[in-house]
């Protein structure tokens, strides 16, 4: 089903994901939504501010919602690794009720989806894909 018509059907419209998917593996299956960090948005970004530059709207829809997000896991794939710490980071400080899950770009180049490349935040340890939304 195309992401955004299944947003629409369930109230979540406002919250612009990049795609919905359900893995099986095992007998185990995880319902998601993902994100693709695009990374700094504008031209005239200073360069302290590239490293920060539209993480906050990945998630400003999940912050704003007051319906439950029916997903095991919202997964986030970061353009780099520095821009996977920070969103790390802030969703320590500010946590939210889906749970989220992140990577790299790079990550997802040398390995599987459902390797041990999905980071939690305050959570140091890579998990696979079926661990998340347990």
């Amino acid at each position: 089903m195309e992401t955004s018509a299944w947003l629409r059907q369930h109230d979540l419209a406002h919250l612009r994901a990049d795609g919905y998917g359900v893995w099986l593996e095992d007998g185990r299956c995880l319902r998601f939504l993902v994100h693709v960090d695009r990374g700094p948005v504008g031209d005239a970004i200073a360069e302290q501010e590239k490293r920060t530059s539209g993480l906050s709207g990945l998630l400003t829809g999940y912050r704003r919602s007051h319906r439950a997000v029916p997903v095991g896991a919202v997964l986030i794939i970061a353009q780099d690794a520095e821009r996977e710490e920070q969103l790390l980071t802030d969703l320590v400080r500010d946590p939210l009720r889906p749970q989220i899950a992140v990577t790299t770009r790079e990550m997802l180049y040398r390995h599987w989806p459902n390797d041990q490349v999905w980071r939690l935040p305050g959570d140091g340890m890579a998990r696979r894909l079926t661990d998340l939304g347990a």
